[in-house]
C-alpha cells in the first residue's frame, strides 16, 4: 500500500461523494454573511436556527424563481427598481417590525434585535 498516495477526481465525482452541491455552499456563504452583518450591528440573526434555516430556503426559492434573493415573506411587486427594496437583507431597522421597539426584527425574523 502506498503511503500518502494522491489520486485525482474530477469536481463531480468529488460532488458526488462528498454529498454537497454548489446550492448548498451558496447558503453556507449566505449564512456567513448575514452572520458577518450581524456582528457589526446591534441585532443579530434569529437564534432559532430552524426558523433561519426554512427561511434561507425560502431566500434562495426566490432567487431561482425570481432572479435575487428576495425577502421571503414580502411579495414582489414586478417593477424591478420597486423591488430591490426587498432584496435581503432588507432596509429592515426604518421599519415598523423593528425600528424603537426593544424586541425588534426584521420582516421576517430573520434578524433580531441583540
Amino acid at each position: 500500500m502506498a503511503e500518502n498516495a494522491y489520486v485525482e477526481i474530477s469536481a463531480e465525482e468529488a460532488a458526488k461523494i462528498s454529498g454537497v452541491n454548489e446550492n448548498q455552499v451558496d447558503r453556507v456563504k449566505f449564512r456567513e454573511a448575514i452572520e458577518a452583518l450581524a456582528a457589526k450591528n446591534e441585532f443579530q440573526v434569529n437564534p432559532d436556527k430552524e426558523k433561519v434555516s426554512m427561511l434561507i430556503d425560502g431566500i434562495f426559492n426566490n432567487e431561482q424563481n425570481h432572479g435575487l434573493k428576495y425577502c421571503p415573506c414580502r411579495l414582489i411587486a414586478k417593477d424591478f427598481v420597486e423591488d430591490l427594496k426587498l432584496v435581503c437583507p432588507c432596509n429592515f431597522r426604518i421599519h415598523e417590525t423593528y425600528k424603537d421597539k426593544e424586541d425588534g426584527e426584521c420582516w421576517c425574523g430573520l434578524f433580531v434585535r441583540r
